[in-house]
C-alpha cells in the first residue's frame, strides 16, 4: 500500500468536510471549525501547512441531533462514542479511499481495519459560570481520561516481536489495570460532561476530550452566531466570535506562526494512513 502524503491527506479531509458541511446545512445543525482547523482558516485561509487533521465543534443539542440523523454512506462512516471507539467524542471516517494503521496498538479505533482518515466532532457542553467549579470538574475528567489511557495501553497482548523487557512491562500493565473498564470510564466522562443542561447555562466548554483544564471557559454566546469563512477553495462555518475562541486556546498572538522546529505533522506519532488498494 502507498502511504498518503500530507497534501493528499489534506485533500481527502477537504472532500470529507465538504460533505459534512452540506449535511449540517441541509439539516440545520450548527457546527464550527475548531482548534487548529479554525486557526488555519483564520491565519492561512485553509489548512495550517503542516496540519493533517480536521476538527469541528457542535453545541451539545446539535451534536446529539447529528449523531441521531447522520447515516453512513458508501464513503463515510460515523463512529459513535462507547460503541465503536475508545474515545469519548464522535468521528466521521473515510471508508472508501484510505486505511489507517496505528503505530500504537492501544490507540486505534475498534474495527480500524475498515477505517481510514477521520474528522473529530467535539461536543460543546454547558458548564456552571463558577470558574473554580469548572476547573474542579475538568480535574475529575482529566483523572478519568488518564485511567482510560492506562486501560487502553494494557490491551495489546504479549508478543514474541517484543523484547523481554517490553513484555514484562506490558504484563505489569495488564495486572495493574485488569479491573479497569474502558466503556464504564467513558460513560462517566460523558455523564460529567453533560450533567449541566446546555440550554440553561451561560457558559460552555469542550469537556469529554481535553487536556487544557480550565482554558476553554467559553461564554455560551460564542456559540450562538456563525459565519462563513474561506478554507482552501471552500467556505465552511465558524463561530462569529472566533477571535475570542482562538485567543482562549492559543493566546492573543495566535496569528504568529510557531518557530520552524515546532511545525510538525502530529498524527505520525500515532497513526499512518495509506491508499486502499
Amino acid at each position: 500500500m502507498k502511504e498518503l502524503t500530507l497534501k493528499e491527506m489534506q485533500q481527502v479531509l477537504l472532500g470529507m468536510m465538504s460533505k459534512i458541511h452540506d449535511f449540517c446545512i441541509n439539516n440545520n445543525i450548527r457546527y464550527s471549525l475548531a482548534y487548529g482547523t479554525l486557526l488555519g482558516a483564520i491565519r492561512h485561509k485553509g489548512f495550517i501547512p503542516w496540519d493533517d487533521d480536521v476538527d469541528i465543534f457542535m453545541p451539545r443539542p446539535d451534536y446529539e441531533r447529528f449523531l441521531a440523523t447522520f447515516k453512513d454512506t458508501e464513503d463515510l462512516s460515523l463512529i459513535v462514542p462507547g460503541k465503536d471507539s475508545y474515545t469519548t467524542i464522535a468521528r466521521i471516517c473515510d471508508t472508501k479511499q484510505t486505511i489507517c494503521k496505528s503505530v500504537l496498538p492501544w490507540y486505534s479505533l475498534r474495527n480500524s481495519k475498515k477505517l481510514g482518515i477521520w474528522i473529530d466532532v467535539f461536543p460543546i457542553d454547558g458548564i456552571k459560570s463558577d470558574r473554580e467549579a469548572f476547573r474542579n470538574k475538568m480535574l475529575k475528567i482529566a483523572q478519568l481520561r488518564n485511567l482510560q489511557l492506562c486501560a487502553r495501553r494494557a490491551i495489546p497482548p504479549l508478543s514474541t516481536s517484543n523484547s523481554l523487557k517490553q513484555n514484562f512491562k506490558q504484563l505489569l500493565r495488564k495486572i495493574r489495570y485488569f479491573n479497569l473498564d474502558i466503556h464504564k470510564i467513558n460513560q462517566e466522562i460523558i455523564r460529567l460532561s453533560t450533567e449541566d443542561d446546555y440550554n440553561e447555562c451561560t457558559h460552555c466548554s469542550q469537556l469529554p476530550c481535553t487536556e487544557t483544564l480550565d482554558r476553554q471557559f467559553y461564554e455560551k454566546k460564542f456559540f450562538e452566531e456563525y459565519i462563513d469563512v474561506p478554507f482552501e477553495d471552500k467556505q465552511f462555518k465558524a463561530v462569529k466570535e472566533w477571535d475570542a475562541v482562538l485567543s482562549l486556546n492559543y493566546g492573543k498572538n495566535y496569528m504568529q506562526p510557531p518557530p520552524p522546529k515546532d511545525r510538525e505533522q502530529h498524527t505520525l506519532d500515532c497513526n499512518l494512513f495509506y491508499w486502499k488498494e
